[in-house]
């Protein structure tokens, strides 16, 4: 029985490697898509920001207080220009056109608030949409603020104590890689079940649909081989190149960071730190089963459709099925526990985050594995019986 199971892997494997698509999909989308995003993203960051920092701010300056002081500090600034303006209605529609990067309006009274030491306040328009926000001016605004206060207690002869009778010292007991791990390692198991379930719905499709479409299947059943033997094999097939695609999908990941450019040192030192035999292991225990189970999945429906296409329309939407639970692992405070470890693929990017941060619990973790095997055997058993009946294979 293992001699003809193996036989059939390799006949489906050289059917499956034959598929453009399938390598396409398999092997060049997950090793190159990250390096590519990851280039092309930091190099248009990097060009922005250069843009953002040598670009004259314009600020469009309405006032209607006679003191010029805030107005002598702004001109004093590198890289700010002001655009004297008299209504203050027309602030808005030249940062919408870009014309200015913001607008101030100074109410009357201003200086004479400030030197009785009484409150006042500024107008300050600007577009969120803008990549810097009102970053910027703030700074501004804060500077010639802390040159008032400055002032006021030299003045007073009191010294900074007088403002702020006391400091705080913080110390996060968290180290880099439980921050990443808890912060940013959703997105890892998000990314990679994306491409596990993808890398194994084409060759699903080919095995089943595509040997229905070129009349191959009445052949391969007349083999003699038994029916469970041709459904392992191809199986088999279908889940490794799952199990391919998400490993490639990972180290693209990896190679994506070490290229990219603008990464504090700590983050990489971590990431290249985690790429290790255990988190390995980690993954593997439970990306095996999984991509059983997406093979059982995919098996009965590309077994049912009729042709390429009715397949492809039939499979596509379960992505969706599958992006849902992985993007329910992103949301803050959901926690790895013995109730989300049973849930399939929320424990998977609840337990890849764990992972990451170094603080996986174990039982938990041998939960998720276990009700993982659990539902790829029921998988497995529900293609077994949809494979062995005639109407279902020959429809």
């Amino acid at each position: 029985m293992f001699r003809n199971i193996l036989t059939i892997i390799k006949k489906e494997t050289l059917d499956t490697l034959r598929d453009k698509r399938t390598i396409i999909v398999m092997v060049l989308v997950p090793v190159l898509v990250f390096p590519v995003i990851f280039i092309a993203t930091s190099r248009l960051q990097m060009s922005v920001m250069e843009r953002e920092q040598v670009r004259s701010l314009k600020i469009g300056y309405v006032s209607e207080d006679n003191d010029t002081r805030l107005e002598d500090f702004l001109n004093t600034q590198e890289r700010v220009e002001l655009v004297y303006m008299d209504d203050a209605g027309e602030l808005e529609s030249l940062i919408r056109s870009d014309s200015l990067q913001y607008g101030l309006f100074v109410p009357a009274g201003f200086a004479a608030a400030l030197d009785n030491m009484t409150e006042t306040s500024l107008s300050i328009y600007f577009s969120g949409t803008r990549l810097t926000g009102k970053d910027r001016i703030d700074r501004l605004l804060a500077q010639y603020e802390n040159n008032i206060v400055s002032q006021r207690l030299q003045e007073k002869e009191l010294t900074r104590s007088f403002i702020k009778p006391f400091r705080t010292e913080s110390f996060n007991i968290a180290t880099d890689q439980e921050m990443i791990g808890k912060l940013a390692g959703g997105f890892l198991p998000y990314l990679f079940i994306i491409f596990c379930f993808t890398g194994a719905m084409y060759p699903a499709i080919d095995l089943f649909t595509g040997e229905k479409e070129r009349r191959t299947m009445e052949t391969l059943l007349t083999a003699p081989v038994s029916r469970i033997e041709i459904l392992v094999g191809k199986m088999v097939v279908i889940a490794l190149t799952g199990l391919i695609s998400a490993m490639l999908a990972i180290l693209g990941l990896f190679i994506g960071l070490q290229i990219s450019a603008g990464l504090p040192d700590f983050i990489m030192s971590v990431v290249m730190g985690i790429l290790t035999f255990s988190f390995v292991m980690y993954l593997l225990l439970m990306l095996i089963p999984l991509t059983i189970f997406f093979a059982g999945l995919l098996v009965p429906l590309t077994i049912y459709a009729k042709t390429f296409k009715e397949a492809q329309s039939i499979v596509t939407p379960l992505t969706f099925i599958v992006i849902i639970p992985a993007a329910l692992g992103l949301i803050p405070g959901m926690e790895y526990n013995a109730v989300t470890a049973l849930i399939p693929i929320v424990n998977i990017t609840l337990a890849t985050k764990e992972i990451i941060a170094g603080t996986i619990h174990l039982p938990h973790y041998l939960l998720t594995v276990v009700s993982l095997v659990g539902l790829a055997a029921i998988s497995v058993v529900f293609c077994a019986n949809w494979f062995g009946k005639e109407s279902n294979v020959l429809r």
